[in-house]
């Protein structure tokens, strides 16, 4: 997929195309804020502080640019959702680039329907496997919207759990950093692609089939009838509608059967507030109704949710605890640290079958062994791995000496057909060695 530039003196940006309009993978605005400053070939620091800032015209983001502070940064995650600052930074980037569609890229379409409590990751996440087939294909590496959702922790396309961590520096991925680019970690500039995959259960990928179908309804609301109001908010009637007609009006049963507790409840019923996109999703996951007719659609919706099962409303059956077998559990630790691959402590857990808390309180020395022989052994594929793309860099390196093209960074980048490779620093410290050495100033 090809990035579309129109050149335009009327614009201070180039026009690129975000991914996915109009469709349940649309691009993230904070994906596309990245790719954009990788077009221009600037930082994402760079394109804030010299660009976007000065457009906002806000004292504190000002003060920020001028002496740093991380306060914009910091609470990126909301600059895909609904809240001012996410709109005004829209409006300006639209300004910039001549668009009129970024806010697509964003969740403020939801903003009357949705809480914004709970509804944004912290961090990234990410499927190591899509990443890798772009890559292949040489599509355009991007982060969709659907994957800053908190309720949504799996790629149903491949079936494996969202990465949150690096696999090479072991520490979450900021949403935005001054030198993000995407498809690579802001701490360590490792490719993200290079993920341990972490599969799910049959039980969890249903529920997450059917918590990504009801979110892509909501994204893919008709945005003509939001904004002429053809879309009324009905929750709170319909949550009184299944409490009346499927609950006999028994608030007790009723909050017994979401298990969510039975103020929490009363309070959606009468609309004091309103419940976060998770409890929505689980709500409609268990009465097995679409979330677009819980919100909207009340009025009939009783009606067609009546016969839920009696038995099926009034099981309260209680989680039981999985008594630990300490001889069991001591000789399955010993036996992960015996393993020729090392694995992490998270992956440990679950194969113990505890909790890692769990784990950590009762073996801590185990754990604490099997966490450390992890790290080392990322540690050394990490080597590996910069051992390799300094060999990679080299051949391209000469292989344009000897074409006579002067080897700055994108051409380097397009023969090892890595994009964004020696903003590494690593490998870029070691790119600005070979210039020298050949006589080259950077």
């Amino acid at each position: 997929m090809e990035n579309k530039k129109t050149g335009s003196g009327s614009t201070a940006l180039y026009n690129i195309e975000p991914i996915g309009i109009g469709t349940k993978s649309v691009e993230s605005f904070t994906s596309y804020l990245m790719r954009t400053a990788y077009e221009h070939n600037i930082t994402l620091g760079n394109l804030f502080n010299k660009l976007i800032i000065p457009q906002l015209k806000k004292g504190y983001l000002t003060r920020s640019s001028l002496y740093g502070g991380n306060r914009l940064y910091e609470g990126a995650k909301t600059i895909n959702g609904f809240l001012e600052n996410s709109y005004d930074l829209v409006k300006v980037m639209e300004t910039l680039t001549g668009r009129n569609d970024l806010v697509n890229l964003t969740l403020f379409n939801l903003k009357e329907f949705i809480p914004v409590r709970n509804l944004l990751k912290e961090s990234l996440s990410w499927c190591p496997k899509c990443i890798s087939k772009w890559k292949r294909t040489r599509e355009v590496l991007h982060y969709p919207l659907i994957w800053h959702i908190q309720p949504v922790t799996v790629c149903i396309e491949h079936k494996c759990l969202l990465e949150s961590e690096c696999s090479a520096c072991n520490k979450k991925v900021d949403i935005l950093r001054r030198e993000s680019i995407t498809g690579f970690c802001s701490n360590c500039f490792a490719p993200l692609d290079n993920s341990q995959l972490s599969e799910i259960s049959d039980v969890e990928l249903e529920l997450q089939k059917f918590f990504l179908k009801n979110i892509e309804d909501l994204m893919t609301l008709n945005k003509l009838e939001i904004l002429n109001g053809n879309y009324t908010c009905g929750l709170a009637d319909s949550l009184s509608s299944i409490k009346e007609n499927s609950f006999s009006g028994n608030l007790t049963r009723f909050s017994k059967f979401l298990n969510v507790p039975k103020t929490t409840l009363r309070y959606w019923i009468n609309g004091v507030n309103k419940p976060p996109l998770e409890s929505l999703l689980t709500i409609c996951f268990k009465l097995n109704i679409k979330i677009l007719d819980l919100l909207f659609e009340y009025d009939s919706l009783g009606v067609r949710i009546f016969q839920i099962n009696d038995s099926l409303a009034t099981n309260t059956k209680k989680i039981i605890r999985k008594p630990m077998d300490y001889s069991i559990v001591e000789s399955k630790l010993v036996e992960i640290l015996t393993n020729e691959v090392p694995i992490s402590m998270s992956k440990s857990a679950e194969i113990v079958g505890h909790d890692r808390r769990v784990l950590y309180r009762n073996f801590n020395e185990y754990c604490k062994q099997i966490s450390q022989r992890y790290s080392d052994f990322i540690k050394e594929k990490s080597s590996q791995r910069i051992d390799l793309l300094k060999t990679e860099i080299n051949i391209a390196f000469n292989t344009l000496l000897t074409d006579g093209v002067y080897p700055s960074r994108r051409k380097m980048e397009q023969v090892i057909n890595k994009s964004g490779l020696l903003k590494e620093r690593v490998l870029q410290d070691y790119w600005k060695t070979l210039l020298t050495k050949n006589g080259f100033e950077e």
